[in-house]
């Protein structure tokens, strides 16, 4: 659709085409903040003043913002100038504890921390990891040199994206057995946090219930209420905004908004791309504003989307996580935040 279709709208283009806002740039301008946040600063906090440690699980299913909350603890340690190390499992990762070992190298890179002729012992470990043969490794002996590097580098995060990814891979045990060795090692100024479907999580319990019992704190995120929904798609389209004087969400009025949140289930992703599908139809048919009318005969005619195959394992899984996991976040009639349990 030409970029100049969207002036009846005050936008210089669709602002919903690129839904992905995966990087540390975007991720702070598009954020909406939940309960769930506040609680994840908290401890970040504590974990950067060094008066604590801790294992944060982050579970949802995708495209409920689960990346988005390792990014910004990304963000927030470069701003604290604490040491940080991300990284993405994919389902095309082939060795992650290599994988690892290099992204921790490369944030010494990055953060000065290794020098070409005195390296810190808890460099020459992770240097040991990069050189490991095949994925049969020691994992007591792997996670006590991820612990060290933690501890050395303190305050520092150890941030893990979509562990579910490791369900189908064979390092996927030795992998858990070697995060359990870190929790047991790392002190006050070290934290892990990692993302998850349900399935994996259910998975862990039952399969690696020692690591599943260090967790120190498990947020299943909530789906989005109608207001958080507003929020969103208003942060999104200011960017592309001609006029400054409009209504922010425009031209969606509050219903439509409530119409694509329930149509999404309170999940961002799925908001994002009823938007996208909802204002092409409006510029197409050069509607002035789009109604929930618009919005459900918009929904309607669209293909119904496949379901998204969570890994699996052989291994039993409680049947009360494999519902959550099937199950969409259900929008919330109001702001009230997010589940938040201790474990």
């Amino acid at each position: 659709m030409p970029g100049g279709s969207y002036e009846r709208y005050g936008l210089t283009g669709n602002p919903f085409r690129d839904l992905a806002s995966e990087n540390l740039e975007d991720v702070e301008l598009f954020h909406v903040n939940l309960e769930v946040d506040d609680a994840l600063h908290n401890i970040e906090e504590e974990v950067f003043e060094k008066e604590n440690r801790a294992i944060v699980a982050i579970v949802g299913p995708h495209g409920s913002g689960k990346t988005e909350r390792l990014l910004l603890a990304a963000a927030r340690a470069r701003e604290q100038k604490a040491f940080a190390v991300y990284f993405d499992v994919t389902s095309k990762t082939t060795w992650v504890l290599q994988g690892l070992a290099e992204e921790f190298r490369k944030a010494a890179v990055a953060g000065g921390r290794a020098k070409t002729f005195s390296s810190p012992a808890w460099l020459r470990g992770i240097a040991t990891l990069q050189k490991l043969k095949d994925e049969n490794y020691d994992p007591v002996a792997a996670g006590k040199a991820i612990g060290l590097a933690l501890n050395e580098t303190a305050p520092s995060l150890l941030l893990l994206n979509d562990l579910h990814n490791l369900m189908e891979s064979s390092e996927v045990h030795n992998f858990a057995r070697t995060l359990q060795e870190v929790s047991d090692v790392i002190k006050p100024g070290a934290l892990i946090m990692f993302v998850c479907y349900p399935s994996y999580l259910a998975w862990l319990t039952v399969n690696h219930a020692p690591l599943a019992s260090r967790i120190n704190r498990t947020f299943v995120l909530p789906g989005l209420t109608n207001d958080e929904a507003n929020l969103l798609l208003a942060k999104k389209m200011l960017p592309k905004r001609l006029v400054e004087d409009l209504d922010p969400t425009y031209p969606f009025d509050r219903e439509a908004v409530s119409a694509l949140n329930q149509a999404a289930g309170g999940n961002p992703r799925r908001l994002l791309e009823a938007a996208d599908l909802a204002i092409e139809y409006g510029v197409s048919h050069r509607l002035y504003r789009v109604d929930a009318e618009t919005v459900r005969t918009v929904l309607a005619a669209r293909p119904s989307p496949s379901p998204r195959q969570e890994p699996s394992r052989d291994s039993a899984v409680p049947k009360t996580f494999e519902e959550e996991a099937a199950a969409s976040p259900t929008p919330k009639a109001s702001a009230t935040g997010t589940a938040a349990v201790n474990r």
